[in-house]
């Protein structure tokens, strides 16, 4: 939400600005009032947030298998609509008592926790302060414990997910905007900025034992799309979405399935390679300056390093989850979330790897727009050094004749003039010539390509080259060793003995 004023003569009208889907959608209201008596809006004649002004919706949804949408929302605009939130959660409560109860949150106001207050329990932190960091600071928060004591303490992350732009525009059905000329999204475009509050036991008024998920996000018209249509039907088809679990278990199954859903590493690895294939062929064909293709390399050079900066976040925030497999009971260290936790370390120092190379290429380009400049600019001096080759005796001879204390006629210029043009231009042809024949006898060009020999490489089923001497030995690998196993004295193939008897052979 965004507030401004606009002015009417002594008083002015407060509108409010959402985003629609073609930008902003300005809806006026039908109070007017002075500047003294609003004066939450203007002040020393800047404009105020728009949490300040308290007057901007807030819409909460609450996960529910009843509804086909997966969620029950409520509008709320104060402290006054608290008992309607509660009814939903308590009809989400009873109704599944073993489901997790998924809450989202869309926006910030300060009255937000006397909201939440009235049906979620908190004793070590202001829930309402998370989401405040989620809608206007920039920072990011590792998965961590309100408090590293007591039993059912809430666990709290603030996260960047990354994605290509376009992608989150495509996957709700709505067409993604245009970028600047360069064709790059700025960072903030990539990001998908989300906050979460968990606790497993004792969060809720109503049931104590039920789990407990808040899920903050900033209220884009993207985000909106994302949470209604994906992210809660996105959970409620996860096989594991009503498993018990203890706290770190929970906080680990919200972290990896928010990051399947919003983050796609590979999605930017395969546009950084489209984009780097259009820098190759820009700088092959040589289809635009060469400043300006070297501004747009370091341009892309630089996108790598910020993205990169959200790699590592991730892929520290999934090590530090993995350390708490040691805190849950044995019993439960076999479930199949750790496998999934170690996939996505294992996948994530893959993606960096990845970005390396990607990078690696891009400085490659530019140092090679740098050695044709170099080249271009050495062929136009050579072409400078033939010409001065071909007219130098020339500009020679003139200075010679034009001594004004010789008396030669003026034909004996002529004889000296036309010889040297024929030994300039003679030179200036034959000396380069000569030169690359001489090279030629030096430096061969042909290069020498050595033919590969089957002996030097290993055969399938082999275990050494056929090149390699081994006395005695038998180059046959494992599975050509079995399938040559002597026949027994019946003419059969002989069986392998019984494991007890070869041990107590």
């Amino acid at each position: 939400m965004k507030w401004m004023i606009l002015p009417l003569q002594l008083a002015v009208r407060y509108v409010e600005a959402t985003w629609g889907d073609t930008g902003y959608c300005v809806h006026q209201s039908a109070k007017a009032t002075t500047i003294n008596e609003f004066p939450g809006v203007w002040e020393a004649g800047k404009w105020k947030k728009a949490w300040e002004t308290g007057n901007s919706n807030i819409y909460i949804r609450v996960g529910s298998r009843r509804n086909p949408r997966r969620f029950n929302e409520v509008s709320v605009t104060g402290p006054r609509d608290a008992p309607r939130f509660a009814r939903l959660v308590d009809d989400q409560v009873r109704a599944f008592p073993r489901d997790p109860l998924v809450i989202s949150i869309n926006s910030y106001q300060p009255w937000l926790e006397e909201i939440l207050s009235i049906c979620i329990e908190d004793y070590w932190a202001n829930i309402s302060d998370l989401d405040r960091e989620v809608q206007f600071a920039g920072t990011m928060q590792f998965p961590e414990r309100a408090s590293k004591r007591g039993q059912n303490v809430p666990w709290t992350f603030i996260s960047d997910h990354m994605n290509v732009p376009q992608v989150y525009y495509w996957s709700v059905g709505m067409e993604p905007p245009v970028w600047d000329d360069s064709g790059l999204p700025s960072i903030e475009q990539y990001r998908f900025r989300v906050g979460a509050w968990v606790c497993g036991r004792g969060a809720c008024k109503f049931d104590r034992e039920v789990p407990v998920v808040i899920i903050f996000t900033k209220p884009t018209p993207v985000s909106e799309h994302v949470v209604t249509e994906l992210m809660f039907d996105y959970l409620w088809r996860d096989n594991d979405f009503d498993q018990p679990r203890e706290d770190e278990e929970g906080i680990c199954w919200l972290f990896s399935r928010l990051h399947w859903l919003l983050t796609d590493w590979q999605n930017i690895i395969s546009e950084i390679s489209i984009r780097l294939d259009e820098a190759e062929d820009n700088s092959h064909g040589r289809h635009l300056p060469v400043k300006l293709r070297t501004r747009m390399l370091h341009r892309e050079v630089a996108r790598l390093y910020e993205l990169k900066e959200y790699l590592r976040y991730q892929n520290r925030s999934f090590k530090k989850l993995q350390k708490l497999k040691d805190d849950v009971p044995k019993n439960e260290q076999k479930d199949p979330l750790w496998g999934d936790m170690d996939d996505a370390v294992e996948d994530l120092d893959q993606y960096d790897s990845t970005l390396d190379s990607l990078k690696e290429r891009f400085n490659n380009l530019i140092e090679l727009e740098f050695n044709i400049t170099n080249a271009v600019q050495s062929e136009n001096s050579s072409f400078l050094t033939t010409i001065a080759t071909l007219f130098l005796p020339i500009s020679y001879l003139a200075g010679v004749f034009g001594i004004t204390t010789s008396s030669w006629p003026m034909i004996w210029y002529l004889y000296a003039v036309i010889p040297v043009i024929i030994a300039s231009v003679a030179f200036t042809l034959l000396f380069p010539w000569t030169v690359r024949q001489f090279q030629k006898r030096l430096y061969p060009i042909e290069s020498l390509r050595i033919e590969l020999q089957p002996r030097n490489f290993t055969m399938l089923g082999d275990e050494l080259p056929a090149n390699v001497d081994v006395p005695g030995g038998n180059r046959e690998g494992k599975v050509k060793r079995k399938a040559s196993r002597p026949a027994g004295n019946d003419g059969t193939r002989s069986r392998s003995r019984p494991r007890e008897k070869i041990e107590d052979d």
